[in-house]
């Protein structure tokens, strides 16, 4: 060792060794407990989105008037071959109807005519006014703006220069201000 450095006793130097495995056994103990503790946050995480499925499932469900789906059932595992069974169960696909559109509705006029003919009856088709046509004519009956006011010629005051400012300039430039 060197001269900077302290000779240590023997009572020193094992009191420095259970010092250091009492640390390293912390440590551990920290280390499985963070371990412990990721654990834990995933578990969390996953059952979170679980539910989170679940209930945009059910939301959606009823939004649709569909029955309320089940929660998925887990196969139970079973202890010998010799007993199982094996069922088909029907996949139900479902496709949402898209709603049709209606068909426009026109106006209908009829007419009689006072006639010497008995049934003489005219369907005349009303159309409707183009918007175009409306605010064409909204346009036409708005009045115009008003002109501008002449624009006004706006004086400067004099500045005040100071002289040694002036004849700086002046040196520098060979102008006045």
């Amino acid at each position: 060792m060197t001269d900077a450095q302290k000779q240590r006793t023997e009572k020193q130097l094992e009191t420095l060794a259970k010092a250091r495995a009492k640390a390293a056994e912390v440590r551990k103990q920290n280390a499985e407990l963070r371990q412990k503790e990721k654990e834990v946050l995933k578990a969390e995480k996953e059952q979170a989105k679980a539910d989170k499925q679940k209930n945009i499932n059910d939301r959606y469900a009823k939004l649709k008037g569909k029955k309320e789906p089940s929660p998925p059932v887990e196969p139970e595992p079973y202890e010998s071959e010799d007993d199982t069974e094996v069922v088909e169960v029907p996949v139900v696909k479902t496709k949402a109807k898209k709603a049709k559109p209606k068909p426009k509705k026109k106006k209908v006029v009829i007419v009689e005519s006072e006639s010497e003919s008995e049934s003489d009856e005219e369907v005349v088709y009303v159309k409707p006014k183009s918007k175009r046509n409306t605010i064409r004519k909204l346009r036409e009956h708005v009045p115009p703006p008003a002109p501008a006011p002449a624009p006004v010629q706006e004086l400067k005051p004099e500045r005040y220069i100071d002289p040694r400012v002036a004849k700086m300039y002046k040196s520098m430039f060979g102008d006045d201000i």
